[in-house]
């Protein structure tokens, strides 16, 4: 079965049939041959796993997304981290970094980090004479950002998926987000300096004060999604409702530029990808569950101790599974098929909980930035139109330096395990 499973799985990829119904074909392809299970068990697999309180955050936090998107959050969130880094070498890039950051604070998704920040300083980076490649470089990957600092709709899935405490992820993702944001801008520091590239006019106190109120409700968005969890005044699955309903009225009646006419849209896209994600836990449960009774995460355990029994190299080739998955699977079904295999394994080598989710997050951002399924890429190169081969020189060094930093959050876990262990006695 096992054979039949992973080989149906990769034929329906290479005729590019849609991530999500492969894996529920396959798995209903594998248990015909197998004739000792119905078919039919995909389809309650599959109603089975969606069954779950914490998913109704998902659409919620899309939609927040797709209000602060249209209610002229993003540009604010962009005035004010121009204000702070504007005046740095290569400030542009510099902005986009920050405002990435600030972003993945509200959004929780990559995509929508992605849009919102490159339709405005893409082609702002390409007038100041920043190169196609760099200016794509950096949104696409400073966009990965927004699913390892919280709220992130993976770790949420995640949560779901590993029994992790979503909180604790929440916390856990603070700083190797911010430690990813710092080695981009690091990064970008090098390419200003080699290709000699502007800073931009030196924000006076005054003005700084005047972006930073202006975006102090945006910023607020990330006060009350954390402060409410932390303070168990809400769920994270209640938090996204509030995080909605709150970017809802500041985009339309304090910033007043969220129209009546644009909700309808933004209800169609929040539904039509709250349907792609769902649907592909649910497909990928089943796939899951069939490799589950065939014992395949025990296998795999097995194999994985017979090449070492080292922590650090266990986990380095974790890592490298994962990224390589992330070439062409999406979030979800990387995190509903590898976690229930890797993560009894990492329990073996005394990894906590924490450690394993984000490092697992922090995979899945860099391969949102990588091809061929990398959404953050495409979606940057759409905007900048540019051809894969045009940026990969410069795009390369980026994904290095996200490498980088996922080695360090590996080696020394206190990074990640620090916050949730200060605020919630969580590891």
């Amino acid at each position: 079965m096992t054979v039949t499973i992973f080989s149906a799985f990769v034929l329906l990829l290479v005729i590019r049939m849609p991530v999500s119904f492969s894996l529920a074909i396959s798995a209903a392809i594998a248990l015909l041959f197998a004739g000792s299970m119905d078919p039919l068990i995909v389809v309650q697999r599959m109603y089975t796993s969606v069954e779950s309180f914490s998913l109704i955050a998902i659409p919620f936090f899309i939609l927040s997304g797709g209000f602060m998107e249209s209610g002229g959050i993003s540009r604010r969130l962009i005035s004010f981290s121009s204000s702070l880094v504007g005046h740095i070498r290569g400030g542009l890039s510099m902005i986009s970094i920050v405002a990435a950051m600030f972003f993945a604070g509200i959004s929780g998704s990559t995509a929508a980090d992605t849009a919102a920040i490159g339709s405005v300083l893409i082609p702002a980076m390409e007038k100041k004479g920043y190169g196609k490649d760099l200016a794509t470089s950096v949104v696409g990957t400073a966009g990965a950002i927004g699913i390892i600092i919280p709220p992130s709709i993976p770790m949420i899935i995640l949560g779901i998926t590993g029994s992790i405490s979503i909180g604790g992820l929440f916390l856990g993702g603070v700083f190797p987000g911010i430690l990813m944001g710092l080695a981009l801008m690091v990064t970008s520091g090098i390419f200003a300096r080699k290709r000699n590239l502007p800073a931009e006019p030196k924000a006076t106190w005054g003005e700084r004060w005047h972006a930073f109120t202006d975006s102090i409700l945006a910023l607020m968005t990330m006060v009350i999604i954390m402060g409410g969890i932390l303070s168990g005044v809400f769920t994270a699955t209640e938090a996204s409702v509030v995080a909605a309903f709150y970017s809802f009225v500041v985009g339309r009646f304090v910033y007043g530029e969220l129209k009546w006419k644009d909700i309808p849209s933004i209800m169609v896209k929040t539904g039509i990808t709250t349907g792609v994600v769902v649907l592909c836990i649910a497909t990928a449960s089943s796939f899951g569950w069939i490799l589950a009774a065939e014992q395949i995460p025990d296998k795999i355990a097995k194999a994985v101790f017979a090449l070492s029994d080292n922590r650090l190299v266990i986990l380095f080739l974790m890592n490298a599974l994962m990224l390589f998955m992330g070439t062409f699977l999406d979030i979800s079904p990387i995190i509903i098929i590898l976690v229930p295999i890797l993560f009894p394994i990492a329990r073996q080598l005394g990894v906590t909980p924490i450690h394993f989710g984000i490092m697992t997050i922090v995979n899945m951002a860099i391969g949102q930035c990588t091809p061929p399924v990398g959404i953050s890429l495409f979606v940057a190169t759409g905007i900048a139109k540019a051809k894969l081969g045009e940026i990969l020189g410069a795009y390369s060094k980026y994904l290095l330096t996200m490498m980088v930093v996922l080695a360090l959050i590996t080696v020394f876990p206190q990074i990640i395990t620090f916050l949730p262990q200060l605020v919630m006695g969580l590891r």
